[in-house]
């Protein structure tokens, strides 16, 4: 009954913060769809171009995860992975469910189904880590100027709560080394399970070069997603420093986090409250749109990939 009804709460805060915006942006309708119309085709291909290699920069942070649990994992794997990531978050009704099938199909190939879930948890950890820490930076130059203090105490507060939770997951515990005594019942074969990928996410203690490396190729990819919205704002004829999205963007992202289906709705009324006082409202909401063209795009890809090769994936333990 609780999945059931947070299900249905995504949709509605989804589609319903999408419809208000709709209606709010009803009378510029037709602004926004000539901006679209004449934007600068070559720059919007650029940014295209340059979003879908990232998604290899993603998939090598993920088989960097894998080969730190123990399991080698191809390059094209990896990428094939990250797609389908894609193709269910879209798809699924809950912000993780591309996580959950992403681990899951790691899982089919790779017979290390705790090792496949702690990498695929340990990959959407450090892309949030990442996404706080530059939204922490923007926050130190434009947090007194922003009227909505809400967001200014928010992000600092859910960047300590994720390190909290990551200071939990890593912190010293020898218990894991006992093993755990054969009980019945569905509660004991949850806890059994959960120890278990705990025990799997603590591992990473013990490699905290990957943990760096996957920080720092976090970083990146948010650089450069950053650039690329700098590139839909060229393309629609905006004009805004490149400094200031990288003081902006950071807080949509972090923003889209709340609780929707993949940040649709919230994704975009993000773009139009932190962009408007730029660009205006019509050309932050025709970036929004763009930027909802991009990660339809991915599903798309992900899907066809879905299609033609449903589970063929390879992995093999190793010692690391």
């Amino acid at each position: 009954m609780k999945n059931k009804l947070s299900i249905i709460l995504r949709f509605v805060i989804s589609f319903g913060l999408l419809l208000l915006l709709l209606w709010i942006m009803r009378k510029d309708a037709k602004e926004v769809i000539g901006i679209l119309k004449n934007s600068n085709k070559l720059i919007f291909l650029s940014a295209i171009g340059l979003n879908i290699p990232l998604s290899v920069v993603a998939s090598y942070r993920l088989k960097l995860l894998m080969r730190g649990q123990g399991v080698k994992l191809l390059i094209k794997d990896a990428v094939y992975l990250t797609f389908i990531g894609y193709f269910y978050n879209n798809f699924l009704p809950t912000a993780i469910g591309g996580d959950i099938a992403k681990a899951y199909y790691a899982s089919r190939k790779t017979n290390n189904k705790m090792a496949s879930y702690a990498a695929v948890l340990a990959d959407r950890i450090l892309g949030l880590v990442s996404t706080l820490l530059i939204a922490l930076l923007g926050l130190l130059f434009i947090g007194r100027s922003m009227d909505n203090k809400l967001i200014v105490w928010a992000v600092p507060f859910v960047f300590i709560l994720t390190m909290a939770v990551i200071s939990i997951l890593l912190k010293k515990n020898n218990k894991f080394q006992e093993t755990i005594p054969e009980k019945k019942g569905i509660i004991h074969a949850m806890k059994t399970k959960a120890l278990k990928l705990y025990a799997a996410i603590n591992f990473y203690r013990n490699k905290p070069r990957i943990l760096i490396e996957g920080i720092g190729i976090s970083l990146i990819l948010q650089s450069m997603a950053i650039f690329s919205t700098y590139l839909f704002v060229l393309c629609i004829g905006g004009n805004i420093q490149l400094f200031r999205l990288f003081l902006v963007i950071p807080l949509v992202w972090a923003v889209s986090m709340l609780p929707s289906l993949n940040g649709l709705g919230v994704r975009e009324g993000a773009f139009v409250y932190f962009l408007k006082g730029y660009i205006g409202a019509e050309k932050a909401f025709a970036v929004s749109l763009l930027w909802l063209g991009l990660i339809m795009l991915y599903s798309v890809i992900g899907g066809i990939f879905q299609l033609l090769y449903p589970i063929k994936l390879k992995g093999e333990n190793i010692n690391d």
